[in-house]
């Protein structure tokens, strides 16, 4: 019995010590469990106050434009080119230069020309001389042929040398215009109104027909070429307004047009968009300037307006 009693004892106080431990455990938990609970809890937030911005929404006309990069282009140019081959004797064709249209710009050497042309105007007068005096003879002959006083074929052969010297004496006057016309082709003309741009030719160099002896730019219209995707081809309509904008003038802006809508896209299913821009008095646009053409794809007149801020999440979105 002693035994059995020494040996309760000796397993009643390791098991106190467990189960005070447990009941340690436990209380903790209980604990922890309680601030977990309370943490998770719903405040009650109703009374605190909250700074809010307040915008009102309103009705306002609405556009949307999309825009497509481009560079201007002079909408005319042309290369200046002597009509004739020859040496330039005179040319007045500087960098810059404002020329018009139809302006003589230039010259080739016509001193050849120029006696040949005194030459055949000798000759027309001579034939002039001879055509009179063979008219004389003809007319002589035929009175006296209606006469009963001469011979048929003397009036015949008068009458054939008569209109042998009218076709030299036109002849002659042919000549003439044709050398006219070669002398006023070797004047060097300008095409087209604009400012030379490139200047290839001094005076006193030969050119030749195919030469171009300057470049002329007219920038007063220019033209951009865009290419839109297929479904802002089809809401494109020609003659439509677009603006024209470069980061060199900053929010000044430039009107334009559109004049040719390809029919037809790329290999990159995209399709051509030119427009004409027109300058200013000032021809501030320049060719090759990097722009930024506007085009307006839809207007309302009076569309529900809500500020951007109020559909962000973040200051990020709204910037």
């Amino acid at each position: 019995m002693k035994n059995n009693s020494s040996k309760i004892k000796r397993l009643i106080l390791p098991i106190t010590i467990v189960v005070l431990i447990i009941l340690s455990i436990i209380i903790v938990l209980v604990g922890n469990k309680k601030k977990i609970d309370n943490a998770a809890a719903p405040v009650d937030r109703t009374k605190t106050p909250v700074a809010v911005t307040v915008a009102k929404a309103q009705l306002k006309p609405l556009e949307i434009n999309v825009q497509y990069p481009a560079i201007t282009q002079p909408y005319e140019e042309a290369s200046l080119y002597a009509q004739t081959s020859g040496m330039i004797t005179y040319l007045n064709v500087a960098l810059g230069q404002h020329v018009a249209k139809g302006q003589v710009l230039g010259k080739l050497d016509t001193r050849i020309l120029q006696s040949n042309l005194k030459a055949a105007q000798v000759s027309l007068k001579a034939a002039q001389i001879n055509r009179a005096k063979l008219l004389d003879d003809y007319n002589r002959a035929k009175d006296l042929y209606e006469n009963k006083a001469g011979l048929k074929v003397n009036m015949l052969s008068a009458k054939n040398s008569y209109e042998n010297a009218m076709t030299t004496e036109e002849n002659a006057r042919v000549q003439i215009q044709l050398m006219k016309e070669q002398i006023a082709n070797a004047n060097i003309i300008s095409p087209v109104s604009g400012i030379i741009s490139a200047n290839n030719v001094k005076q006193g160099e030969y050119v030749s027909s195919t030469t171009a002896i300057a470049k002329i730019s007219n920038i007063s219209i220019l033209k951009t070429t865009e290419y839109v995707d297929q479904e802002l081809s089809y809401q494109l309509k020609m003659n439509q307004a677009a603006v024209i904008s470069s980061p060199v003038f900053g929010n000044e802006t430039f009107s334009g047009k559109i004049i040719y809508i390809s029919p037809v896209a790329d290999a990159n299913h995209n399709y051509q968009v030119d427009l004409l821009v027109n300058n200013n008095a000032t021809s501030k646009l320049k060719g090759g300037t990097d722009v930024q053409v506007s085009f307006n794809t839809l207007t309302k007149r009076a569309a529900l307006i809500i500020p951007k801020s109020a559909l962000c999440t973040d200051d990020l979105m709204c910037m």
